[in-house]
Order: C-alpha cells, then structure tokens, then sequence
C-alpha cells in the first residue's frame, strides 16, 4: 500500500531527518520517496492497527494534512 502525503514544513534538514526517522519506526514500514512537495510512503502487507494509529500520530505532531489517512478511520474507530 502507498500513502502520498504533503511535507510536513520543517525549519531544518535536521528536523525533516528526524520526521524520516520517524516513519521508519511505523510497523509496515517499508521506504518513502521523496515527490517535490510531497512523500509516497510504502507500506508491506502487514498494515495492522498498530500502524494506522502511529500514523495518525504522527500526521497530528507534525501539522500534516490527515485526509490520506481518511480511509483508515472506519477501521481505527473499530478498536478504540
């Protein structure tokens, strides 16, 4: 599964580091390139609840636009 997303808008190449970094810690984690302004983030076959909500996370922390994350929202809703 892919996730194309808005940048989040960082100060410094250290915190867009630290963002990447970030994403490498989600469970179904598998890489992200780099389109302009935007990212495409892949994800394995493994995509569970754990995932979706580290994801929602971290769109939260760092002022990213959910609305790629929308179709998940059925499903995260199930387990809260």
């Amino acid at each position: 599964m892919k996730i194309l997303f808005k940048k989040p808008i960082v100060s410094t190449n250290e915190k867009e580091k630290e963002f990447l970094l970030a994403l490498t810690k989600v469970p179904a984690y598998l890489n992200v390139e780099e389109m302009g302004g935007h990212f495409l983030l892949a994800l394995d076959n493994s995509l569970g609840i754990e995932t979706i909500q580290q994801l929602f996370v971290l769109f939260e922390d760092w002022g990213i636009d959910k609305s790629p994350l929308e179709s998940f929202n059925q499903l995260v809703n199930q387990y809260q």
